[in-house]
Order: structure tokens, then sequence, then C-alpha cells
């Protein structure tokens, strides 16, 4: 049965939104709901033995999430690839519990202890203050891809799934309190790290944050500044405890991290299960039932996601005091927008106020502009847009000026492939960094 693929509701040169105006049946519930999961079938617990044959047939996986998206008016963005899948949608509460149910009772997850509806919002991780609306509508967006999450190296694959330490929510809490040597390090870009990190409770200080623009640079930083000549030195070993938005970056870059990185004896390397998610909804918890307050958090400011909510935070503090400024009149803000430059699609931190100027990333970004509407030529207008100065910056302060990794064009790529057909299912295929 062929499958309909979404189309992209984007022009073409232009990038998700970071806002977004509910106009579905959630407006009228205000009960909408997103959800953001994943799964390694090769992780533990591990896909059982009679549906590994399964996992190499794409098409199943395609099929039955566009159909269940679409029978449920549910949008997102879905992931699928042989290694597993990463998912992240939303929908009113009705429906996203009926989409729940259906995936549980699906073969790709079988294995998965999602018996009581503790372990499954463990798992699943279902957020307030989203639908169908902050991913453009319905039906989900179903990729078939190379990797889940792209990492930057090719077929690249744990040695051991099981070295590395996944810590609970408030494990993770109270071992960075009772830990005397913790190093806390944010897997994620730095655009993300701008408005919320996770902060020591013993020192104040918060998390390392590295400067990288998207994933795929983490085994560059790795490399880089976690191993040989330019790895940072401590005295002592190392809790090294890493994190990131929903814990599926972390599953593969703390790995990377642990079998490349300068190693002591005594050093480890642990990662926070489900993420700043799985973290702030463990937080809520807390704080209702009278066991925390709210500055008892270890995150600071707001909970950067991938869809047009921008950022989540604390339910029982929605005020959460910004941890990061205004791009532009450099107030204290944590509203997020969008570089006006055509091409660029940097994300900054801009205020109300400053929104209603011209919001630039800087001002070379602006000339690109410029020269570009100025040039007639149909050969210039299709040349890839050159870096900025402040992106060539901020990679001469990660990879050190006499080292340049500068990418030669700025902005997301995304190189499609011509579309196969696969037992029968049109699939579009896409490299997605």
């Amino acid at each position: 049965m062929p499958v309909e693929m979404k189309e992209s509701r984007l022009p073409t040169g232009s990038s998700d939104p970071v806002a977004f105006t509910c106009t579905c049946a959630a407006s009228q519930s205000g009960d909408g709901l997103v959800l953001l999961f994943y799964r390694y079938f090769d992780a533990s617990p591990s896909l059982p033995t009679p549906y590994q044959t399964l996992r190499a047939k794409s098409s199943s996986l395609v099929e039955f999430h566009t159909a269940s998206t679409k029978k449920l008016n549910i949008g997102g963005k879905i992931r699928i690839a042989n290694e597993g899948f990463n998912i992240t949608v939303g929908g009113t509460k009705i429906a996203i519990e009926e989409y729940m149910q259906e995936c549980i009772s699906h073969w790709s997850f079988s294995g998965l202890d999602l018996s009581t509806p503790e372990e499954q919002r463990q798992f699943f991780k279902p957020t307030p203050g989203g639908c169908a609306c902050v991913f453009g509508g319905s039906p989900a967006s179903v990729r078939v891809t190379s990797e889940i999450t792209p990492m930057g190296v090719t077929n690249y694959v744990p040695a051991q799934w099981d070295q590395i330490e996944s810590l609970s929510p408030e494990e993770f809490h109270e071992r960075c309190h009772s830990d005397p040597a913790t190093m806390l390090l944010d897997v994620r870009n730095h655009y993300e790290s701008r408005i919320g990190y996770f902060v020591d409770p013993k020192t104040g200080e918060a998390a390392l944050r590295p400067a990288i623009r998207r994933f795929s640079q983490w085994p560059q930083y790795v490399k880089k500044q976690m191993s040989g000549p330019g790895a940072s030195k401590t005295t002592g070993p190392r809790q090294i405890m890493t994190y990131c938005t929903g814990g599926i970056r972390c599953e593969k870059g703390a790995r990377f991290l642990q079998e490349n990185m300068e190693k002591d004896d005594g050093d480890r390397v642990c990662t926070l299960n489900g993420g700043i998610a799985a973290y702030l909804t463990w937080m809520d918890d807390e704080i209702k039932s009278g066991k925390k307050r709210p500055e008892d958090s270890l995150f600071r400011g707001r909970n950067y996601v991938f869809d047009a909510r921008g950022s989540t935070g604390l339910d029982t503090s929605p005020a959460t005091e910004p941890v990061s400024t205004c791009h532009m009149c450099r107030n204290s803000c944590d509203r997020l927008s969008k570089c006006r430059s055509k091409g660029c699609h940097l994300v900054l931190v801009v205020c109300e106020s400053c929104e209603l100027g011209d919001p630039r990333c800087c001002q070379n970004c602006e000339d690109f502009d410029k020269q570009a509407s100025s040039n007639d030529s149909e050969i210039e207008k299709a040349r890839p847009r050159p870096i900025c100065t402040c992106e060539r910056e901020r990679e001469a302060e990660l990879w050190g000026a006499n080292e340049e990794r500068t990418p030669g064009t700025q902005g997301w790529r995304k190189a499609k492939k011509k579309t196969q057909n696969v037992h029968g299912i049109n699939i579009q295929f896409k490299t997605i960094d």
C-alpha cells in the first residue's frame, strides 16, 4: 500500500518557527500534549530476537506511524532507521493517549517494560503546552534516515552499550550533590544551552557547554577538547555527568566520549536518563508533593525544544528567571527568535521590543543580505551563503584560531536523495544533519 509522504509546509530556504498559534481542537480543550521518545534497538533492553528481522523493513514502521498520526490528527517529526526510531509528536490529550497505546502494542516496542502508567510516562515523556500545531499540523512527517540522530561519524556503533551508567533524574540530582568531583557536560548545541543549563550545587558553576552548532560537531569536540594534547586536565578522578534535551544524543554521545576521551584512573561517564525533559517532570512532581521547592532545581532557565513552543520549563514555576540576555539590547530575556537574514536561521534570544526592529546575528550577516538583493545574476543568487563573522568567531573559539574548521556555507543543509520504492511503499529518503 503506498504511503503518502507529508510535503514540507515551509518555503525553500526557511527553517522551523520558534513560536505558534494553536488552531486545532486543543485550543478549545486546552489539553494538548507533546511526546518525546526514542529507541535504539541494540541498547538495553534490546529488541527481542524474534523481531530482529523486522527492523530492516522500514516500510512497516513508516506505514504504522503515518496511518496512526493521520487517523488521530497528530503532528510531529518521526525519524526511522535500521538502528531504531526518534519521535516527537503532538496532539490533543485523547489522541496522544490513544497513540501511546497503539505504539505499545506494536512489535517495535517489544521488550520494553511499559506495563504501568508511570513507566509509560517515563518513556514517552509527555509535556503540556503543545499540540499538532507546534509541528505545523497533522499528519506527522515520517522519514527514513541513515541514523535517528546524526552524530557525524559514519556507521558509529558503541563498542558496549552497557558501559555507561544511566541515572534516573533523582539519582542524577543526588549524585550532583554528593560526588566531590562532578563535571557537568552539556551535549546540546550552543543556542540551546544559552537559555538553560545545569549548575553544580557545590560550586554554583554552570555546566561545561561546548560552542557546537550541531550534534555532528560533537565527535570533533571530544577529540579536540577531551582527548590528546588539547584535553582539559584535572586532578583526581572525574564523574562526568552528561545530559541533553531528551536523552537521545547522550546515548551515542556519552559512549563516544567514554571511548575517545583522555582518561585517568577512576574517571567515569554517566548520563541523565530521559534528559532535561525527564528531570523537569521529576522536579515538578517533587515540588507538588512538597518534597522540594522550585529553587532546589539544579536546572536553571528554560529547556530548548525542537518545535514551535521554543522552550519548556517547570510547570510549578512558570516565571523562571532568565539566564540569557537579548541579543540586541542585552536585557534579561529568554524569548527565542531567529536572525532575519535569508538563509541564516541562527536561533537568537530577542526580546519583544527588539523583535519589532530587524534582529540579525551580526552586521556581516545583514551585509550578505544587501549584497544578495543587489545582485541580478541568477548564478550568484544560487550560490551557497557564506558563513558570517559571528559564526566564524564561534568556530575559532571552539577549535582554535590556528585550526580553522569553518564550514564554507551557513545554515542547515539537507541533501535529498532520489525517492526510492521499497516493497511497494513510496518512501522519501533524506540525509538530515
